[in-house]
């Protein structure tokens, strides 16, 4: 088989096609632009496993840059449609120029270039510096109505920049650099933040779920996603970081008492991805949600989800420690607590309990007062939306267990993943029917 050096094809088109971007939004009309993105998308997915375009395409490390790219350069249109075309530009140079300085420093600069991985990829320390010196002067020249934001928000920015750079698995990075400074610049229109606090925030993150891959509670991946999520919700503002907080700190408290009470051992060392993403998901899109729309409504959502997910938890870890026994929906008997499907009396307080005090704290926070009314609509909903997670289990997890798609092992998903992001899902819909029936 003919060898190539991929690289050395793929980072010139890279550039070219940056630049006919850039070009391109001086002079076409946004929605002509986006159709043009839109074609360009769909020949980089045609053209990917046909053999003439292996250069452009394939990599020794089975990279799927090439994929990622159209997605992340959509993704930003998207976000940025209702924002100053000068946004967009921003973006998309730094993914144009940054990008590519960043894996000439990696290449070219050997001496005390310290190697490493943050999820998948391996980067280069002068790549990252490389990537977050050359970021500055595009900010710069494409954001200038934004050049007085002072040190510490440039700052920010370029941390930010250089975060969405590191994580990468198999090329990534060209969809989480234009989608996450998108979503960075979205929020920096949208919200009030100090950009000095963030920024101690961010070192605060870092350190602890480096600490929570240390003590066997996290695994890589889940460390790396927690901390993401950290440094969005931050970004949105202390009264969407202190919910979640509220819940995750409380759930790995818990777990943690209820091995400890029950001297059991843990069925699994650490959390992963998929556990992490299963209770945070529809949390994490009605943020976004709101953060496009403005629309108060992904508020009380957010809230509903975040009390559904905190009720689960709670009454999983606490309900076994306050009855042996648990009546089963199954089939309507009574088995050991901590069954699937299960619904204790210890449970169920703690499911109630949970969902009120994410909704009072929650209420608070983001509206300074506590509706009465509100706050019994949202807790319903949460601790409603518990019981559809539990029988969901009864029904739902036994028969994914016994699927081929499942039995085949792997790191994807579980079966309780799937049943936790059905459950979860019903907050906003019991929300919205109590919400038009009371």
């Amino acid at each position: 088989m003919q060898s190539y050096d991929s690289p050395a094809v793929r980072k010139p088109v890279h550039f070219i096609t940056g630049c006919l971007i850039l070009a391109l939004s001086y002079v076409l009309q946004r929605d002509t632009l986006f159709l043009l993105i839109i074609a360009g998308a769909a020949f980089s997915f045609a053209t990917f496993n046909y053999g003439r375009f292996d250069p452009l395409h394939k990599t020794p490390w089975s990279s799927l840059g090439t994929l990622f790219y159209p997605l992340g350069v959509i993704s930003s249109f998207l976000i940025l449609y209702h924002q100053p075309v000068c946004f967009f530009r921003a973006v998309i140079m730094v993914l144009t120029v940054s990008d590519i300085a960043a894996w000439l420093a990696g290449q070219k600069i050997k001496k005390f270039n310290v190697r490493f991985r943050v999820w998948h990829d391996k980067k280069s320390m002068w790549g990252s510096v490389a990537f977050a010196v050359s970021s500055i002067p595009v900010w710069l020249i494409f954001l200038p109505s934004l050049n007085p934001a002072g040190i510490a928000w440039f700052l920010l920015l370029v941390v930010v920049s250089v975060n969405f750079e590191a994580v990468s698995y198999r090329g990534s990075d060209n969809l989480t650099i234009p989608l996450g400074l998108s979503l960075f610049l979205l929020i920096s229109e949208n919200q009030t933040f100090n950009p000095s606090l963030i920024l101690i925030i961010i070192l605060f993150f870092a350190a602890g779920c480096f600490l929570l891959y240390k003590w066997h509670i996290l695994d890589r991946l889940a460390s790396l996603s927690a901390y993401l999520l950290g440094i969005w919700f931050a970004l949105m503002g202390f009264e969407w970081l202190v919910p979640v907080l509220f819940f995750f700190v409380s759930s790995v408290l818990f777990t943690r008492l209820h091995t400890f009470l029950s001297k059991r051992k843990r069925s699994s060392g650490r959390r992963d991805f998929w556990q992490v993403l299963a209770n945070i998901i529809w949390a994490l899109l009605s943020s976004v949600l709101f953060m496009i729309t403005q629309n108060e409504l992904f508020i009380y959502f957010f809230i509903a989800l975040l009390a559904a997910v905190t009720a689960d938890t709670w009454a999983s870890e606490l309900g076994p420690l306050f009855n042996k026994k648990c009546f089963s929906v199954a089939d309507f008997r009574m088995h050991a607590a901590g069954t699937t499907g299960g619904i204790s009396a210890g449970g169920t307080m703690a499911a109630l309990f949970a969902s009120a005090a994410v909704s009072m704290i929650s209420l608070y926070l983001f509206f300074g007062e506590l509706s009465i009314a509100v706050l019994a609509i949202l807790a319903a909903s949460g601790f409603l939306a518990c019981f559809a997670d539990t029988f969901a289990g009864a029904f739902i997890e036994g028969k994914l267990l016994r699927s081929k798609i499942f039995g085949r092992g792997g790191r994807g998903p579980t079966p309780n993943d799937l049943v936790n992001i059905i459950g979860s899902a019903t907050a906003p819909l019991f929300f919205f029917i109590i919400s038009r029936v009371a």
